[in-house]
Parts: C-alpha cells; sequence; structure tokens
C-alpha cells in the first residue's frame, strides 16, 4: 500500500489546484454496500485500495487524485480520514460508484486463475540423490523421481478441492525443464495482465554432507531488496517511467507480501498435518531462479533431506508423500480462499 502513498504524492503535483469542495460527504460503507466492492485499508500508511471486478481505485485520505487500475489518474473532492472513518464527498462518491458498478458486473474480487505446481529437476537433472544399500543391492535415490510424485499428488488433491482456478503441472513425466520454460508456464496462463496466478515449486533438501543431522520443510520466497520487473509490457507501454517504476515497486510489494503469507499458511498446515515433521527452519528469503523469475506471487518448498536418513526413508513412502502433498494443497487452498475474500 505505501506504493499508492508514493503514487499519488509524487503525480498530485502535476495536477492543477482544484477549488475548494462541498462539505457534504458520506460514509464510505455506504459506497462499498451499494456497490459491493471491498476496501483494503492500510491503517499504519493512511491509503486505501477499493476493489470490484477488473476495477480498482486508489486514494489516499486528503490527496485530491486517485489511481484507477494502477495506472490512471483522475482528480478528486479528497477522501477525510475522521477519527476512524472514511468519508467521501458527494461528488467523489457519484465518480466511485459508477466505476465501481462497472467492475463489479466483470469479475469476482481477486479471482485466483490458476495455480503452478512444479516438480523441480527432471531428465538428465536427477537434483540431489544419495545412494543406499537394500537386500544387498545399490538403490539410487533421486530428488527428481520424489518431487514428481508429490507435485502429482499436490495437483490433483487442489483439484478436488478447489473449484475454480486452473491447476497446471510444469511436468507431469520425468523431462527436463530449462528455468526460464517453468516461469513462462505460469507466466502464458494469464489471459490479461491482471490474471492472477500463484506458482509453487517443490523440492528436497540435501545439506554439503554425504549424511546429516538436519531435517525438516523450509519455504522460500524472494526477498524484498530482490528489484524485478513484475508488470507486463502492455500495462506500462502508455505510462511515464517515473510513474512505471513506482506501479512497478508498488505491484512487486505487493507479489512479496503475497509469497510470504502463502509460505506461512503452506508451512502451519504442514505442522497441523504432519506434526512429526519439524518446521522450525521455517519461511526464508532467497533468490532462486524460479522464484526471481515468476511475476507473480511464488514459493519453493523444501520437503525434507535426501541426506538424512530418517527423512528420506519418510520421502520414499507413498503413504508419508500423500500426506505431505495433502497438507501443502490444505495450505495453498486456505490462502486461495482467504485471498480472494481478503477485504
Amino acid at each position: 500500500m505505501t506504493g499508492i502513498r508514493r503514487i499519488l504524492a509524487v503525480l498530485a503535483t502535476l495536477l492543477v489546484i482544484v477549488p475548494a469542495w462541498a462539505d457534504s460527504s458520506r460514509d464510505i460503507r455506504e459506497l462499498l454496500d451499494e456497490t459491493g466492492a471491498v476496501l483494503e485499508w492500510d491503517d499504519f500508511g493512511r491509503t486505501g485500495l477499493i476493489w470490484s471486478g477488473l476495477d480498482s481505485i486508489g486514494f489516499t485520505p486528503g490527496e485530491p487524485v486517485a489511481v484507477l487500475d494502477f495506472a490512471d489518474l483522475i482528480r478528486i473532492e479528497p477522501v477525510v480520514y475522521d477519527h476512524g472513518r472514511l468519508l467521501v464527498p458527494d461528488a467523489t462518491f457519484d465518480v466511485f460508484a459508477e466505476r465501481l458498478r462497472q467492475g463489479g458486473a466483470t469479475r469476482t474480487i481477486r479471482e485466483v486463475k490458476a495455480i503452478v505446481i512444479d516438480a523441480g529437476h527432471g531428465g538428465h537433472d536427477g537434483g540431489a540423490s544419495r545412494s543406499v544399500t537394500e537386500n544387498g543391492s545399490t538403490v539410487v535415490i533421486m530428488e527428481k523421481e520424489i518431487v514428481l510424485d508429490l507435485a502429482i499428488r499436490v495437483a490433483s488433491e487442489l483439484t478436488s478441492i478447489l473449484n475454480g482456478p486452473e491447476i497446471v503441472l510444469s511436468r507431469d513425466t520425468d523431462v527436463f525443464l530449462e528455468l526460464d520454460e517453468r516461469t513462462e508456464i505460469a507466466h502464458s496462463l494469464r489471459d490479461d495482465p491482471l490474471d492472477n496466478v500463484l506458482f509453487v515449486s517443490i523440492h528436497a533438501n540435501a545439506s554439503g554432507l554425504q549424511w546429516t543431522d538436519a531435517r525438516g520443510v523450509e519455504i522460500y520466497y524472494l526477498p524484498a531488496t530482490h528489484r524485478r520487473q513484475v508488470l507486463e509490457s502492455e500495462t506500462t507501454i502508455s505510462l511515464d517511467p517515473a510513474v512505471s517504476s513506482i506501479l512497478n515497486d508498488l505491484k512487486e510489494e505487493e507479489f512479496t507480501v503475497e509469497s510470504v503469507l502463502m509460505g506461512q499458511y503452506v508451512l502451519e498446515s504442514i505442522n497441523r498435518q504432519i506434526p512429526e515433521t519439524p518446521v522450525e527452519r521455517g519461511i526464508r528469503p532467497a533468490s532462486f531462479f524460479v522464484v526471481r523469475e515468476a511475476r507473480m506471487p511464488s514459493i519453493l518448498i523444501e520437503t525434507g533431506f535426501v541426506n538424512n536418513r530418517e527423512e528420506v526413508a519418510l520421502l520414499r513412502s507413498t503413504d508419508y508423500r500423500q500426506r505431505m502433498s495433502h497438507a501443502i494443497a490444505l495450505g495453498i487452498a486456505a490462502y486461495v480462499h482467504d485471498f480472494e475474500h481478503m477485504q
């Protein structure tokens, strides 16, 4: 939400000064009730974002401008913040209401269009591996095989739990995909730049030792300090470069927060469903390619260590992989539900 404040502060200086406005105002809750829109309010930054279908209106109390769909500016009579209430002047109320009614008939707020489940490695890239002896024979345990089975199970679970998002596997066989091919699958699922797509990459961990006592699940997201271009070119082509940069930062901040939240939902679900599996390794920032290049909320899940003897035995168990997949799917589904209904 801080990005909205920045863009309003920068661009308000470009507008001509407007005359004093009338005092008649209405509570913003009337606007939401009348249009069916929802409000995301940042009480710390004192900025608001109203959603209805494809349309959004960003505003800051006291500022004579609003941002439509993160791109276009309109002059308004400023919204007033008064002891915890948001008061919308009549003229602004009418402008907002007309805009929001048009959007409300278009699409459910914040609908998730698709979820990509990415099984790491594949083909000639086996990922982490270890050899164990069973019944006098050597068996090679490969990360690519474990995570492919997990990914297929997660996708199947999500298909049965969620009614709406398209569930897509980056690979469903033992094939090699370049890293950029994986993220491009996710990007190609957008029909327009505002479509919400999630990206979840599944891996198995390993330390530098042959065998280790390290155990547990950990989840990675792209750190906020890593800057990237997340807005599609068709969104920015007509914008001033300075404005485009601010909008890009705003969207990237949103993706970072949503990635962390999705990771928390998944980790908490694993903790509930499989309490014997450690989750204390937690959620960590890292610049893995698949989360760095995915222009959307994205996480990478390390499901356990293949060079921990106890954990690799669990990961080889069909029952355990099903439990892990079920837990991951429940976490993603819970996040999707709250994402789509977030006020």
